[in-house]
């Protein structure tokens, strides 16, 4: 089977890599943040959701601040990709390795930005 480092290392010379739930241990976190994690989980690579469609999706819609935490504190990053979340604007907005990492992320997926830094609508499931 191959290693973790070997996905890793493929993924960021932007390679499509599937990374399977069961490498990582959600047990560390707190019962919303697993549920905020398994939604990121779920966007499709090359594609972007936002952090009120992700609060909405869980039932509770006020919640985009706190959907915004949970990624934050995010513990797998690359397995669980939650630079696949933007503003509902569009705009990347923050990023644990920054906002430059989030748009190479962003790019290693084919998520291609304007001329203004915005994710264009076609990239929102």
């Amino acid at each position: 089977m191959e290693g973790l480092a070997d996905r890793v290392r493929r993924f960021l010379t932007g390679e499509a890599v599937y990374f399977p739930i069961s490498l990582i241990d959600l047990g560390q976190c707190s019962g919303f943040q697993r549920r905020v994690l398994l939604a990121e989980y779920g966007i499709p690579r090359g594609r972007v959701s936002t952090y009120g469609r992700l609060a909405a999706g869980l039932g509770a819609p006020g919640a985009t601040r706190a959907v915004g935490t949970a990624l934050a504190r995010n513990p797998f990053p690359i397995i669980i990709p939650c630079h696949r979340t933007v503003r509902s604007n569009g705009d990347p907005g923050g990023f644990r390795g920054g906002a430059a990492m989030k748009r190479a992320l962003l790019g290693l997926e084919g998520v291609e930005l304007t001329p203004a830094g915005k994710v264009p609508a076609r990239f929102f499931c």
